[in-house]
Parts: C-alpha cells; sequence; structure tokens
C-alpha cells in the first residue's frame, strides 16, 4: 500500500513539474526581442518604476498572465518583462491592459494601465494610460516623457535629462476628455452635480493637484 501511495506521489509531482515548466514556455513564448534603446548617462528614469515588479497582462486576444515580472518604459510608452532565463523581452501579442504591483513607503500599492483609447490630441490607440479611478466617471493619467539634451555654460559635457509632462483625463465611454484640475474641468466632468462635488472639495479641504484627492472626488460622485 506504501509502494502505491509513493508511487502515486511521485507522479503527480512528474504531472505539477510538466505543467510548470509548460507554463512558463507558454509565457516566454509571447516574448519577443526588444529595440536597441540606450539609457546610459541619462539623469532622471524613463521608467514608470526602475525595480522589477510582479504583474499581470491581459492581451488583446483576451489571454491573461499573472506573476510576470514587468517594467513599464514611459520614454517608448513600451511593457517589457523578464523571462525565466533574466532576459528582457517586448510582447509579440499586444498588451490591452496590465497591473503592476510594487511597495511604496513600506506599504502595498498597484498600478492599472490601459490603452485602446480614440485617439486624442496626437496620441495613439496604443498609449497606455494609469487608470487612477474606475467607476462611472473615469479618472485617467498619462506620463509623457522625453530626452532633453542641454550643455552647461563653458562645459564640453552634454546632458541629458528625461522630463516628464504629466496630464489628467476623464471618460465615461473609450473618449478621453482633458481634466485640468480646476473647477471647470470639474463642472465639465460631472454636470449638474457639480455644485454638490465642489462643496465635498471644499468641505474636506482637498486638493486637486493630488492623485489621493483627485481619486476622492471621483468616489463621492460615483457614490452619490
Amino acid at each position: 500500500m506504501k509502494q502505491i501511495f509513493r508511487i502515486l506521489t511521485f507522479l503527480m509531482l512528474l504531472i505539477s513539474t510538466a505543467n510548470a515548466q509548460d507554463f512558463f514556455r507558454l509565457k516566454e513564448s509571447i516574448g519577443m526581442p526588444l529595440r536597441t534603446r540606450s539609457y546610459t548617462d541619462l539623469k532622471g528614469s524613463p521608467y514608470f518604476l526602475n525595480t522589477w515588479n510582479k504583474g499581470i497582462i491581459v492581451q488583446a486576444n483576451g489571454q491573461s498572465y499573472k506573476d510576470m515580472e514587468l517594467k513599464y518604459d514611459q520614454l517608448e510608452d513600451e511593457l517589457i518583462f523578464k523571462d525565466q532565463q533574466g532576459r528582457e523581452l517586448g510582447f509579440a501579442v499586444p498588451v490591452k491592459e496590465f497591473k503592476i504591483n510594487y511597495i511604496l513607503d513600506g506599504s502595498p500599492k498597484s498600478a492599472l494601465f490601459r490603452n485602446g483609447f480614440e485617439p486624442f490630441k496626437g496620441s495613439t490607440e496604443k498609449n497606455y494610460y494609469e487608470i487612477l479611478y474606475d467607476g462611472a466617471v473615469k479618472l485617467a493619467k498619462k506620463n509623457v516623457k522625453h530626452i532633453e539634451q542641454y550643455r552647461e555654460y563653458n562645459s564640453a559635457t552634454t546632458t541629458k535629462s528625461v522630463i516628464d509632462r504629466v496630464k489628467y483625463y476623464f471618460y465615461t465611454t473609450n473618449q478621453l476628455k482633458e481634466f485640468k484640475r480646476d473647477v471647470k474641468s470639474i463642472q465639465l466632468a460631472f454636470g449638474e452635480k457639480s455644485p454638490s462635488v465642489l462643496k465635498y472639495i471644499d468641505e474636506n479641504k482637498l486638493d486637486l493637484k493630488k492623485d489621493d484627492d483627485l481619486v476622492k472626488v471621483f468616489s463621492f460622485f460615483s457614490a452619490n
């Protein structure tokens, strides 16, 4: 009886190992080589986070994968991942949504990104936006990064700096509208309910320039 139990345990271990290997091979098969990029001697970061972090992706074909090592290159507006061999790869099948989990000041955080929105002022459907609030009226954020080069006075060295340009948007369908974090934007986003929203902001001394306070505003609107 003990011998049969050992054999069954061994077979289950083999099946589990094979399934795990198939899973990792499947994840690696979705990757493709990255375009050449050089971020040496760069002041500032081209990434959403400099570190690799676990996350979940949803591809355009509906396939999803979890526990992937992800990094979001905001300079190229491209999501990359690291396979079991430590290779940095792009995705062969487009990713329409991903979530990155990370630790900030000792607390667990997550950031959700989506694309597929209608082109807006030079953007394309491939551009990713961070979804700060996913309620009745949704709040999105876009950090467009680019490199500027300059040379200090009397210096032969050229400095390359990453410049951040952050904008906010709201939407109910797939069409983004710019949200400038002022009274006019509140009126545009919330319509006839804007007076009660403005009262809520005033009573709670919320700062529209802070992401956490913005999320509270959109959450209040959805709850009322």
